[in-house]
């Protein structure tokens, strides 16, 4: 087992389920089928959102807010304009408190995009955009660096927005749909040595998660986003491979569902049952 992970039995993990009142990060990985929403809550009380699933995800992510008591949202990051990533933050703008948006500086033509715009307007919430080297803090307890784009393509996913988190001594990485030459490009970049929990690429496609890649961040915990049998065939078996070749502790929500991992700022937890994957 990795040194920073630990997979406790229900019962225990059941002490760090108010995470604000137990001085703990929380990532949520909210199962939304073959697409992505993850939301990160502080131990002091602020939440963020990165991205917010399919036009078909709006229930489902207003439940799990919902029952996880948020009712602002001071940061919505969407990672790029694919509507298997912004399809229901029309619905989350609408429906909640949100504070400040981050997008790519890009326009895509597509109704999803148009959609959130409209909403953003209708709430008056201003557009913020985020690229390479930018810097924002969530609270006084995180620091949030961007590690791509570099630039904008024609290629929505190589326009993803990349997030290193750092809370205490764990750092989370959070790649949207980013492809082997963001990878490229970050390692030429950055000391990302000794990543403690990567949100894979792409749901587990094999155009991203390279070896080269992996083993540079070294991941104790890799989380895939996918729907159950998708037709893409996510995750590809040569992102397993090479996650396993890298020894990291592979979750996926086609198998485990909805997650969450806590961390005190030394060691994440769960109380998801590991399965290797294959």
């Amino acid at each position: 087992m990795n040194k920073k992970l630990l997979i406790f039995p229900l019962i225990i993990i059941a002490l760090f389920t108010g995470c604000d009142k137990n001085n703990v990060f929380c990532i949520h990985v909210i199962d939304v089928g073959q697409a992505d929403s993850i939301l990160i809550q502080t131990p002091l009380h602020k939440n963020m959102l990165i991205d917010g699933g399919d036009e078909d995800s709006a229930k489902i992510i207003k439940s799990y807010l919902k029952n996880k008591k948020v009712k602002n949202i001071d940061v919505i990051v969407a990672t790029h304009p694919d509507g298997d990533h912004i399809g229901s933050l029309d619905y989350v703008v609408d429906n909640f408190d949100v504070d400040k948006i981050y997008m790519t500086k890009q326009s895509p033509d597509s109704e999803c995009y148009d959609n959130l715009i409209d909403s953003c307007n209708q709430k008056n919430l201003k557009i913020n955009y985020l690229s390479k080297d930018d810097t924002f803090n969530l609270d006084n307890s995180t620091k949030i660096d961007v590690l791509s784009p570099s630039y904008i393509t024609d290629d929505n996913n190589s326009n993803s927005i990349v997030l290193n988190i750092s809370y205490k001594n764990n750092n989370f990485l959070f790649t949207g749909d980013c492809d082997s030459e963001n990878e490229v490009d970050m390692i030429n970049s950055y000391d990302l040595e000794n990543v403690d929990f990567l949100k894979v690429a792409h749901h587990g496609s094999s155009s991203s998660s390279s070896l080269d890649f992996l083993e540079e961040v070294t991941p104790d915990i890799a989380v895939i986003s996918c729907g159950y049998k998708n037709s893409y065939g996510h995750p590809h078996k040569a992102t397993l491979d090479n996650l396993n070749e890298v020894n990291a502790k592979i979750f996926r929500t086609d198998i485990n569902g909805s997650m969450v991992f806590y961390s005190d700022g030394d060691r994440i937890y769960t109380k998801v049952k590991y399965k290797a994957s294959n």
